[in-house]
């Protein structure tokens, strides 16, 4: 039978490296991986900057959230985000009207500004290119 590995030997974290081997590079998750490089430890990550446009648009603005359609980082880590809100309920709720709302985030997190990009009807098709 084998004879099992001395405890110095043994791995701490289910890789190939041995515990004390200071070569050895642990794997990490993709948020501790973000964490590490992100040069500023209170930056936020693209599911944090999902739900502070979500909070802001509640605060902002006077009518009920429908959704975030989109997130992307800017040059400067800061976040871009579009939310939609229902601005008139109508029946039936095909009538609704949507605003479609730019809210523009601090890489920390905060509202830097928001701005109304468009109004449509609910039951509006559009194609997109």
């Amino acid at each position: 039978m084998p004879s099992q590995p001395d405890d110095a030997s043994t791995t701490d974290d289910d890789t190939d490296h041995p515990v004390g081997d200071p070569g050895a590079t642990a794997e990490r998750t993709p948020s501790e991986r973000e964490e590490s490089a992100a040069p500023d430890s209170t930056a936020i990550g693209l599911a944090t900057a999902q739900q502070e446009a979500r909070d802001a648009a509640e605060a902002l603005l006077d009518h009920d959230f429908e959704g975030v359609i989109e997130v992307s980082m800017r040059d400067d880590g800061g976040w871009r985000t579009l939310v939609e809100v229902v601005e008139r309920h109508a029946v039936p709720n095909t009538q609704d009207i949507i605003g479609r709302y730019a809210i523009e985030l601090t890489e920390t997190g905060d509202v830097s500004g928001y701005e109304l990009r468009e109004r449509y009807q609910r039951g509006d098709v559009k194609e997109e290119l």
